[in-house]
């Protein structure tokens, strides 16, 4: 079974700076993809909340997309390599900034990939469109 990644911010290809690490060799890039939920600006980067979970008025996110990129993982050492990058440790899943869970895709349908799950705040502004590249373009 192939494992995947969906980068739906600083981690897609051309959207982030000089301090995020580079992915070649790691994951390889099939396409584009959307995840179920809601994309939220955390400042310098973003954190998607999976459809299901509560919004800061207490509305799930049923029917709201975010714009990702799917990458087929091509090395296992991709995982502390984003791990570290998210802020994730699986040994303290309480007190990181992010966890790493396999989520079904809204597009394409029947796929399943790794993506980080914010653990901040769910009040911050939601990012129109689900889209972090074109949100970040229009700050």
């Amino acid at each position: 079974m192939t494992d995947y990644f969906a980068f739906y911010g600083t981690l897609m290809d051309d959207a982030g700076d000089a301090e995020t690490p580079a992915t070649e060799g790691l994951v390889r890039r099939v396409g584009s993809c959307r995840l179920a939920g809601i994309l939220r600006d955390h400042g310098d980067y973003p954190g998607f909340f999976p459809d299901g979970d509560a919004d800061d008025a207490g509305k799930a996110a049923a029917g709201r997309l975010v714009v990702a990129e799917l990458h087929e993982l091509l090395s296992p050492g991709a995982f502390a390599v984003f791990d570290a990058w998210e802020s994730y440790d699986p040994a303290d899943e309480a007190g990181s900034m992010y966890v790493r869970r396999r989520v079904a895709l809204a597009e394409p349908a029947g796929t399943t990939a790794w993506v980080y799950v914010s653990q901040l705040s769910p009040g911050d502004p939601e990012v129109p469109g689900g889209d972090w590249r074109a949100h970040r373009a229009r700050s």
